[in-house]
């Protein structure tokens, strides 16, 4: 231990003295941390808005009234006329437009059917997707509303109809934050021990160090061990900063145990040093390393449902997210920051880990030992 705490030492030296990794390990997960907790979100604001009122009666702007102030659409521009409605879709002046028609409020009054049109811009399908569940809540919401005032004058004549009674668990305020930042915490923690990692032993041979090294008396696991140590603290650092803006500058509950949380962060360590230092094993120079651990990067960001839910991607990319570690580990941190979980809900993600990181792990070390020849 005495060997390796003079490598450890040896490393943060020269750690500080990288003004590049200095600014990777203090400044861009700061950055993260701001940009994607409030960039990287399902909602969808501001949606440009063309309203044809061709009912101009007290029901009709109760209705305009809702979506003005929803939060969500900015009401640009009325037309009088729904032959025009194209031209405001077509240049892109509105994204959404809403026709009420004639007679609404008469019909709605003699529980008659009356069809709001609404016709959306489509060029984002999932704008598009979300921008209609928003119209047909709140008019759902107008409808049910309409429905108990007469039944409130006339009970016997309006039938009753089933509500639901809807309630939200773990995320009441449907907070996309309290989703979204708990995943940074475990991309930061991927990208700073894999891609600092990948560079540590190339770095060496680039600098002319590593011949001094392997003069030393030092034992080739020692050397490994003592080069992966830091980043591994480093490690543990970036996830104390996720959380520590989780709690302060989010204000996300984090109800879950920190203690089975590190636990499980220790078994990723294995899967992402591994991967860090099976790189920086198979690499020449420090650009080789860098796109080489960006390559892996991009995968294991994609396929592990940090953005993208995993049930909508292909049959193919399913299994295929199977052999990425971060998978799991974005299950296991969303369990218990938001659910509370405990160990014998995430049993199962704990072990593919321990399984990847075995594997993974054990082949950088082999190959770790064999450049070392």
């Amino acid at each position: 231990m005495h060997k390796i705490s003079y490598i450890v030492r040896k490393e943060f030296q020269q750690i500080r003295r990288d003004r590049a990794m200095l600014m990777i390990i203090f400044v861009m997960p700061v950055i993260q941390l701001l940009l994607l907790g409030y960039v990287v979100s399902s909602e969808v604001h501001n949606i440009k808005t063309v309203i044809c009122d061709q009912d101009g009666s007290t029901l009709s702007r109760d209705i305009i009234a809702r979506f003005e102030h929803s939060g969500y659409f900015n009401i640009d521009y009325y037309e009088a006329n729904s032959n025009n409605l194209a031209g405001y879709l077509n240049s892109g002046k509105a994204s959404v437009a809403i026709v009420l028609p004639q007679h609404l409020s008469t019909n709605l009054l003699r529980r008659q059917v009356s069809n709001i049109q609404v016709l959306l811009d489509g060029q984002d399908a999932n704008t598009s997707t979300i921008t209609l569940g928003y119209v047909s809540q709140i008019l759902m919401q107008f409808v049910e509303e309409q429905q108990q005032r007469l039944i409130a004058v006339n009970p016997e004549v309006v039938p009753h109809t089933v509500r639901p009674e809807t309630r939200v668990w773990y995320n009441p305020d449907l907070n996309y934050s309290d989703y979204m930042v708990p995943g940074i915490a475990v991309f930061l923690l991927t990208i700073v021990t894999a891609l600092l990692s990948a560079m540590g032993l190339v770095r060496e041979r680039e600098i002319g160090t590593l011949e001094q090294l392997l003069v030393t008396p030092l034992k080739k696991h020692e050397l490994m061990i003592g080069k992966i140590i830091p980043f591994a603290i480093l490690g543990f650092f970036e996830l104390g900063v996720a959380l520590g803006f989780a709690k302060v500058w989010y204000h996300i509950p984090i109800v879950g145990n920190l203690l089975l949380f590190a636990l499980f962060a220790v078994i990723y360590l294995f899967s992402t040093l591994g991967l860090g230092m099976f790189i920086s094993a198979n690499s020449h120079t420090q650009q080789q390393a860098l796109f080489m651990s960006w390559f892996f990067m991009v995968f294991m960001f994609l396929m592990s449902g940090f953005v993208f839910p995993i049930e909508n991607m292909p049959a193919f990319a399913q299994y295929l997210s199977y052999l990425n570690p971060m998978r799991y580990m974005m299950v296991v941190v969303r369990e218990i920051f938001i659910k509370g979980a405990i160990f014998h809900h995430v049993y199962e993600q704990g072990a593919a880990l321990l399984a990847f990181g075995g594997i993974i792990f054990t082949f950088a070390a082999l190959r770790f030992q064999q450049r070392m020849k």
